[in-house]
């Protein structure tokens, strides 16, 4: 029996061995399952990731074929062969280490050597890097971050890849401090949603299995393969778990990754509320879900749980078919999770397994150069400091302004030859005279400043606090600047927040390119020299100190337990919910140009749930401004009266629009239903409370000045019912 078609699994499946079953459930290698001849089963071959290709984990795949191991990731770290591995590494990065290595080392990595580049680097050309989920969220464009997956998906078929990993990472960003932060898209799960099953449908449109992670609330990197996360089901259900909702049902995602993380005294890849009843039940998931590497701690928990592929291997099938001979796992268990690989394998297009003869760098270049472009926010700009004029002299000063971070560390890092640097794209601009770096001339009218913090997998950041030289560097840059009556530019080439302080209010303009992929120096200076229009939002709150962030109390938890005691009031949710002021808020982003909303109309004043109507919003975006430019038109919505506690705004719609200067353009969202309700934990499901809510539209979560009453009508779920907290209930005026 061979695996042609759908219709063909059924029965392969049931002429299958268990061994030949329980093995194609474990991986083969670091990154790749076993390919079943007999079967034409092919193998599966999982890389990272959402910014590039990781080929540090091509180099561990390679290894892994060359030095079998048996008995998982803990046993290869802990072993000969680990430490082998190890000191391949280091020689393969630091090619003058070879000299002192044993013989074994340089036969090892020699080999190394021929693998990666026969297999993975044939025309020797490394991966493009692509900007992480923070940067692509800042664009509030789905087109932008469809075309990056495109691009990625392209890069993904040279090297042979058929489940690149991470695509996206939709974890929501609940703490800033969290070391992986940078990888998600937003605090927002509306932002998310809306925006990362774009990249989705980029990346398997190339012909490449999307891969989202990690399911789910996986919010720090302490303790994280053993940390018990106390959340509430409509916490989940409003906050963490729609984006990866999205993903599955409107992108289209065919691969889940499961999370080191435990939930309320489960591990994610054991959950089977989790895995079995909300994503295959409820969301109706066709696809196979895999295991974060080493997440599967049990196998036959995990299995039972709904995870169908345990990676890495090698791991023993025999725990798996002594349940199963035992009578403690049902066999069926194991066919659904065969079953679910081979209808991905099946499914995935014919151009998947072709690998491309060379890397499209236009489109790659373009991609990356297009979300860096929408997504750089520019936070300040006092007396219009920016754009720079073209007579302009500036002083450039820091490292990063000659090479940005361009990923985080681990999983998402990429190397790659395409970097561009702003230093250099200055000079191209401005004149190599009218450009000096780290001095301050006479004829010098600005000071550019860049620092820098990056964080990883593995650890989350201590503080938000820049790293202490960067820190030292740029206060001496600005204090030289200020005595000598210079304009002062920061550019912030950062993971997540950081403590500004000590410097925001001496610095006129002040840019965040957050991690900027391979063309952001390119993008950066082009910027700074007026050759676009800025249009990037902010997709999170920045507070003035950590202690104003809902979580901080709470982050990373005692020992191997934290509480999400902020609950559903996440990022700006928090803020507004206890009036706190933050240094820039949810949705910020200035323009070199000047916008006006005006005129908000309703299609109609009310609007009946329970029959599925929807209606219209309208306003009018005006550019009064002397430059053509883009905006964000933001809609929240807000119930002033509701039976239980809500978020006093939430964000529902959004839409980027282009002006020409002078003009006006009308721009609409349609809701329904889903913008107005709320999780409800003691039916477990959701439901809409009959009442006035408004609407409101701006250009952030504090700048909203326009706003619409709507009614909303239909069956209340609150009404005489022990749904409610009668405390609740009769302490409101509900005349």
């Amino acid at each position: 029996m061979k695996l042609t078609d759908r219709a063909s699994i059924a029965q392969l499946v049931e002429s299958m061995s268990l061994d030949d079953k329980t093995s194609l459930l474990i991986g083969a290698t670091f990154f790749r399952t076993r390919a079943m001849g007999d079967y034409n089963i092919p193998e599966v071959y999982f890389l990272d990731g959402g910014t590039g290709t990781n080929l540090l984990q091509a180099a561990m795949d390679a290894f892994s074929r060359i030095r079998p191991f048996d008995g998982g990731v803990q046993a290869l770290l802990e072993s000969g062969v680990g430490e082998a591995f190890k000191d391949a590494m280091i020689c393969l990065m630091d090619p003058a280490q070879l000299d002192k290595a044993s013989d074994d080392t340089k036969a090892t990595v020699q080999e190394l050597q021929a693998k990666l580049f026969s297999e993975y680097l044939p025309n020797g050309e490394m991966p493009g890097c692509f900007p992480p989920g923070i940067l692509l969220a800042a664009t509030w464009d789905g087109d932008v971050v469809y075309q990056c997956g495109r691009a990625l998906g392209n890069e993904t078929r040279f090297f042979g890849i058929d489940v690149l990993l991470g695509t996206p990472n939709v974890n929501i960003h609940r703490d800033p401090r969290n070391g992986r932060l940078f990888e998600g898209y937003s605090e927002d799960p509306h932002l998310v949603s809306a925006l990362a099953p774009a990249f989705v449908r980029g990346v398997q449109e190339e012909g490449v299995i999307a891969n989202v992670k990690h399911f789910a609330a996986n919010n720090q990197e302490t303790n994280r393969t053993i940390i018990n996360e106390k959340i509430s089901e409509r916490a989940l259900r409003e906050i963490y778990l729609p984006g990866f909702k999205a993903c599955v049902q409107e992108g289209g995602c065919k691969t889940v990754m499961s999370a080191y993380n435990w939930i309320n005294g489960t591990p994610c890849a054991h959950n089977s509320w989790l895995l079995r009843d909300v994503l295959k039940g409820e969301w109706g998931f066709d696809g196979f879900v895999v295991s974060d590497w080493g997440g599967a701690y049990d196998q036959v928990e995990a299995i039972r749980g709904g995870n169908d592929v345990d990676m890495p291997g090698l791991r023993s099938n025999q725990p798996l078919i002594d349940a199963v001979e035992a009578g403690e796992l049902d066999e069926a268990l194991i066919d659904d999770a065969v079953s679910r690989v081979l209808r991905v394998l099946v499914d995935m297009p014919p151009t998947g397994r072709t690998r491309l003869p060379a890397i499209d760098r236009e489109a790659s270049a373009q991609a990356a150069y297009d979300a860096a472009r929408q997504g750089f926010i520019l936070l300040k700009n006092e007396q219009a400091t920016l754009p720079l004029g073209s007579g302009s002299h500036v002083a450039v000063f820091g490292e990063r302004s000659k090479k940005f971070f361009e990923s985080g560390d681990g999983s998402a890092n990429v190397a790659t030859n395409e970097s561009t640097s702003m230093l250099d794209s200055l000079v191209e601009h401005l004149g190599v005279d009218a450009v000096s770096y780290g001095e301050i001339r006479p004829d010098t009218d600005t000071v550019v400043v860049t620092v820098g913090a990056v964080s990883g997998e593995g650890a989350d950041r201590a503080t938000l606090d820049l790293p202490a030289a960067e820190k030292a560097m740029l206060l001496d840059a600005l204090a030289q600047a200020k005595s000598e009556g210079k304009r002062t530019v920061v550019i912030l080439n950062v993971c997540g927040p950081i403590d500004m302080r000590d410097f925001v209010d001496d610095v006129d303009a002040l840019v965040c390119v957050f991690l900027t992929g391979m063309q952001g120096g390119k993008a950066a200076a082009d910027l700074l020299c007026g050759r676009f229009n800025p249009s990037g939002k902010l997709p999170l709150t920045m507070a003035r100190r950590y202690e104003d962030y809902g979580s901080s109390t709470n982050f990373p938890g005692l020992g191997a337990e934290v509480l999400y005691a902020e609950d559903i009031y996440v990022g700006y949710r928090h803020f507004d919910r206890w009036d706190i002021e933050p240094l820039f808020p949810f949705g910020h982003g200035l323009s070199y140009t000047t916008f006006s909303l005006a005129n908000p109309r309703l299609s109609s004043a009310a609007i009946d749930v329970d029959s599925g109507e929807e209606i219209t919003l309208t306003v009018d975006v005006t550019n009064e401004g002397p430059m053509a430019g883009k905006e964000v038109v933001q809609l929240y919505v807000s119930q002033p009266r509701s039976t239980r506690p809500k978020p006093p705004r939430q964000l529902k719609a959004f839409k980027k629009v282009a002006v020409e200067p002078g003009e006006t353009a009308p721009v609409s969202f349609t809701v329904g239903r889903g913008a107005f309700e709320e999780y409800n934990e003691m039916i477990h499901g959701w439901v809409v409370e009959p009442e006035t809510y408004v609407l409101l539209l701006g250009t952030s979560s504090r700048d909203l000045p326009l706003s619409v009453q709507l009614e909303v009508k239909g069956t209340d779920p609150y009404e005489r019912t022990p749904l409610a907290n009668p405390l609740d209930f009769f302490s409101q005026d509900r005349s």
